[in-house]
Order: C-alpha cells, then structure tokens, then sequence
C-alpha cells in the first residue's frame, strides 16, 4: 500500500501501574506518593490519607475533607494549609468551616480544571471561567504569560480577565462576529491565536503574519479550482496530487510541525510539506485516496496519517487502480488524524494524548474531546470524555507536560507499554 504501510498505530493496553510509596519515604509532593497516601508539609514524609483524627492524626489536628490531617487552629502555619492535589503544590487559601456533625469539617476550595460556577469556589489565583466560549466554567489560573498555563492553554484577556484559556485554533467563527473566539476570527471564517512561530500551533497551522499580527494560519486546506481563497493568506501550493493552502515563512520553525519522528515542513519561500504528504485533509476529515506520480496509492490527509477512532485501529484502505482520475473515499469511520506536539496541541475538538505509536516510537496524537465525562467517569471512546483519553473504559487526561489533574486524581506516572513521548515521560490522571 505504498507509504501507507509505514504508519500503523497501536493503542497500548497494558495494566496500569502505580508508583508506590512507603508511609517513611521523603517527598516534597503528593504525586510522589501511592494512592492513599499524601505528603505530610511537617514532616516531609509520604503518610496515609486518615479517617478518624483521634486515631490518625496528632493531638490537636483534625481529619479534613481531603483525608488529611490538619491543624484545627486557623494560624497553624504549615500544618494549616490544605496541599492542593492537582498541582501539588501547598496552597494558603482560606477554608470555609462548620459544625454539623459536632466535629470540625474543613471545606477544601476547588483546584485548576476542577468544575465550578463561580470564582469563589476556586482556590487563590484562580477564576472560573470558560476555557471556550459556550464550554463549562472551571477553575482556571490568572497568568502574564502562556509559559504559566497547562499544556495547550493560552495567556489571553478575555473581557476584563487576564487568564489560562483554551487555544481554540481553527474553531468555526465570522469575521462580522470574532466574539465566539477566544482572540480573533480570520479569513475565511476561523479562530486564531497569537504565535511567534509554528511551535505555539496545531499541527496543520503555522505562524505567518495577518493584520499586523503574528497568529496561527491553517495550512490544512484544501484550496485547487480557483478556490484560492481559502487560504488566509492566499498562497496555494498547486504541486501536490491535491492543491493545499500554505504560507510564507522566513524558517522552517514558522511552518507547522509534526511529530519529531516524521519527516519535517521545510521552508523555501514558503512552507514546503514533507516528501510523504500529498494533501491537505485535515483532522478529522474522511481520509481519501488517490496516485502519486509513481502510481503508488497514497493517503490525502494533512499529515499522512489516518485511524478509526471508534475501534483504535488503522483501517485498510481501498483497493485503487491506479492511475484514476479522482480520489477515493476510504471506509466508513476512516479519517485523518494529526500527530502533535504539546506545545502547540491540537485544533479545536481535540487534545492532545501521547497514545499513538509509528514504527515502534510512542506518539501524540490529537484524539476527540470534550466529551461530558470528567476524570474517572466511564467512557467507550475517547469523544466521551471531556479531556479526550478514554483509557481502559475510564476517562482520564494526558498529565505528562504539566503534571495537572482535576481533584480526585494524581498524575500517575505508567510504565511498561507506555514510553516517553518527544522525551517527556507518559503520566495521566487516575
């Protein structure tokens, strides 16, 4: 199947594993400590979660709602502020406190991508907002710069707030209207953000100046047949077997960028595709088919990648003969897919998840999200979950480049049939 054969993907299936951690070991984190357990501020060591404060904890404490033993008093300094699971790091926040049961129960304020409905549920620091315009609110941090924010987020001022919020790049938007969008609406009809090269894009955008302003621009389009201008910034590559949009570049590094393990967009004038893309279907579109110059099959997709994501599986394409003169729609359930990068992640409607693998080496790829199911729900397929990784029936999120997890989880680091990905070591909420 000419180049095709080279790119299969594999879902790894392996049990999870957890790091375990014994109640005497050093930490300076929850994470590094087993389920269970979690670092005690006082005495540095990884203790187990309590239950009853007269049997678990020291005189004078009490057993929080987190399962952590807690000074009672309000000025205890150390012992009196509430570790903050998702991002393990000890927070000072304020705690609302009651008397109901007799005994004293502490009310742990909400952490960076918990659900909320507004800013006071949310630890110091962080707002309740929208990471898109019309998704649910949740605890999001205050920022100056995007270096600040989770893997994929943006330092944006959004109304009046200066906040972490979703890079909704390639969102469907009108120009008369930019308010669905996060930054800006561009021509012909999507969101943007600001960039200073491709690294700060989804795969299948680059960086090129519009406006006066450097911002992500789509390169994954179709744009033959006088259909020119589709592309932002007008510049149509006719040399494919399917004419696809690009742009100018000073740099390769302004062009899009895919997995390290593929071959690289280069730059002449303007961005160049690598010698194994022949077109400019973007994720999630049907993959389809047609004939190189050498009559070799070949794949159309942006990133010559493409994946049932209902079974997991690489489905085979269509038997062509070639030459033919129009392309071929593969099977039902059949579409492209993009390899990613965490710095850049994905466009809007999918995270990026570091659960694919081409030839041997462990992958990113942008997966379906945005799915109702939170962190530990069950799910089917990965649309289920609102993080987009449905691993073992169980929704969870790709922690590996910011080590954030909604309360409830850790970010667990896996082994086994879970190597690094881009050199970053594979961990997700559980």
């Amino acid at each position: 199947m000419g180049r095709l054969s080279a790119f299969a993907f594999a879902f790894a299936t392996s049990s999870v594993i957890v790091l375990d951690c014994a109640q005497a070991t050093p930490c300076t984190f929850n994470s590094q400590c087993a389920e269970g357990f979690y670092c005690s501020m006082t005495k540095g060591t990884c203790v187990r979660n309590c239950v009853d404060a007269t049997r678990d904890c020291e005189p004078g404490e009490i057993c929080n709602i987190n399962g952590q033993c807690q000074s009672s008093s309000a000025d205890a300094g150390m012992d009196g502020q509430a570790p903050d699971v998702a991002t393990n790091e000890t927070s000072t926040n304020d705690v609302a406190s009651s008397n109901d049961t007799g005994n004293d129960v502490i009310t742990a304020l909400k952490t960076e991508l918990d659900l909320c409905s507004s800013d006071p549920e949310c630890a110091s620091g962080l707002l309740c907002r929208a990471f898109y315009t019309g998704g649910p609110t949740r605890c999001t941090p205050t920022c100056t710069t995007s270096s600040q924010c989770r893997a994929g987020a943006r330092c944006l001022t959004i109304a009046s707030d200066t906040y972490c919020a979703d890079a909704d790049v390639g969102r469907t938007c009108s120009t008369m209207s930019p308010g669905t969008c996060n930054y800006a609406c561009v021509s012909p009809g999507y969101c943007t953000t600001p960039c200073t090269s491709g690294s700060d894009c989804p795969n299948g955008y680059g960086c090129a100046t519009v406006s006066a302003q450097n911002v992500c621009v789509r390169a994954e389009q179709y744009c033959g047949s006088g259909a020119t201008q589709a592309c932002t910034t007008l510049d149509c590559d006719t040399s494919l077997v399917a004419s696809s949009c690009t742009l100018p570049c000073s740099s390769a590094s302004d062009c899009p960028q895919r997995a390290s393990v593929l071959g690289a967009w280069t730059c002449s004038t303007y961005c160049d595709r690598p010698s194994d893309v022949y077109g400019p279907l973007g994720q999630g579109e049907t993959a389809s088919y047609a004939c190189n110059t050498t009559n070799a099959e070949i794949n159309l997709c942006n990133d010559a990648q493409h994946i049932d994501f209902a079974t997991g599986s690489t489905p085979t394409p269509p038997t062509i003969s070639c030459p033919v003169s129009t392309s071929v729609d593969g099977s039902s359930g059949d579409v492209c897919v993009d390899t990613c990068r965490y710095s850049g992640a994905c466009a809007f409607g999918y995270e990026c998840t570091g659960i694919g693998d081409i030839s041997n080496t462990r992958v990113d790829l942008c997966v379906p999200s945005q799915g109702s199911g939170e962190v530990g729900s069950s799910c089917t397929t990965f649309s289920d979950c609102a993080f987009g990784y449905c691993s073992s029936n169980v929704c969870s999120r790709d922690c590996s480049a910011d080590g954030i997890c909604p309360t409830g989880s850790t970010c667990t680091a896996v082994g086994g049939m879970y190597p690094d990905v881009e050199g970053i070591a594979f961990k997700r909420c559980q």
